[in-house]
């Protein structure tokens, strides 16, 4: 795909490089955050006990496995932080968090908050996981080990049965992290909730901020096994969960139908997405995220050209260019300005 530089557009700017939802709170969510503007002298609930137990009779689980924090990156700062006293404790010095590269942007910086070092595999040649990579990484120094599926930024999936291969070779000792923040969009994700019971080790993360639109309100979960669960409560902060996640929550959860067609409109524009760009001379990977991702320097390429025009997506290093997934009229901005750009090439 030849591209140069792209002629004067109408300002957006459209913001696609964090994978937000595109819509905003579902109405009924909007008004119980309305009414609770009066209370915000209020202090939230000391620890996010009620809340614990709304999510577990969502998925029908004990409140004891469900541990409730401050977005899916506060949680995975808890689970690191819990992975990396256990590995000081059996006498490692130098604990190593192993993962692929490239990943999400917070597991480094958590690492490196907490003295954790990094140990990066590459991914494989389709953007995927490669899991037997990880696991050759993985030492008597591993205190953790991070998967996101769908993967961030590629859009790859691990399957069950590669998860499950995948924890019975790595050590008991070892807390492995399944990063599921983009659970919602996926096909076919595996039954984490059965995993967790089997696999004392696992932890699963996910999060309110992507599917049910409430990124601003920094709310997540982990689902684990009984004991892990005690182990990462022990490390929740008191008033770490604020009241507007609290009230929206239970509501949010409430309206599955509603997020159901949410999801599938942005399962059908990420199609869209993809063929448009497919069809312009562009080599999108295949994705279960709310975004696609545009390898390599043509990546790139297509990425420093939609910057100049008001799409702002993000750059992955050198590994490629990544797009959240917006509304119709963010796609037809976009393509609309690499198409005219090829025509004037």
């Amino acid at each position: 795909m030849t591209l140069t530089r792209a002629p004067a557009m109408a300002a957006a700017p459209y913001r696609l490089s964090l994978n937000e939802s595109p819509y905003g709170p579902l109405p009924a969510v909007a008004r119980v955050l309305a009414a609770g503007v009066v209370e915000v002298n209020r202090y939230p609930d000391f620890f996010p006990d009620r809340l614990r137990a709304t999510i577990a009779a969502h998925l029908s689980v004990a409140a004891d496995r469900i541990s409730v924090g401050p977005g899916a990156t506060g949680l995975a700062h808890t689970v690191l932080a819990e992975s990396s006293v256990r590995a000081r404790g059996r006498g490692v010095t130098a604990p190593t968090l192993v993962t692929s590269t490239p990943t999400f942007d917070g597991y480094p910086i958590l690492a490196g908050m907490l003295g954790i070092e990094v140990r990066a595999t590459e991914l494989d040649a389709h953007g995927g996981t490669d899991l037997d990579a990880l696991a050759s990484a993985v030492d008597a120094d591993t205190s953790a080990v991070a998967i996101c599926s769908p993967h961030n930024p590629t859009g790859s999936v691990v399957s069950e049965d590669a998860l499950v291969a995948f924890l019975r070779e790595v050590p008991p000792s070892v807390t492995v992290i399944f990063d599921e923040a983009y659970a919602e969009f996926c096909d076919d994700p595996p039954d984490i909730i059965g995993l967790t019971r089997r696999f004392p080790t696992l932890v699963a993360l996910r999060t309110f901020s992507k599917a049910h639109g409430l990124a601003a309100l920094r709310v997540g979960y982990a689902l684990v096994g009984a004991e892990m669960g005690a182990a990462l409560r022990a490390r929740e902060i008191p008033f770490a969960v604020g009241p507007a996640a609290l009230a929206a929550v239970p509501v949010a959860l409430a309206a599955r139908a509603e997020l159901d067609d949410r999801v599938s409109a942005m399962r059908t524009e990420r199609a869209r997405l993809s063929a448009m760009l497919t069809a312009i001379g562009a080599s999108p990977l295949p994705s279960q995220g709310n975004f696609v991702f545009l390898p390599g320097d043509d990546g790139l390429q297509v990425g420093t050209l939609l910057n100049t025009v008001g799409v702002l997506g993000k750059r992955c290093g050198d590994f490629g260019f990544r797009l959240t997934v917006g509304d119709c009229a963010s796609t037809d901005y976009l393509v609309g300005a690499l198409r005219l750009t090829a025509r004037k090439a």
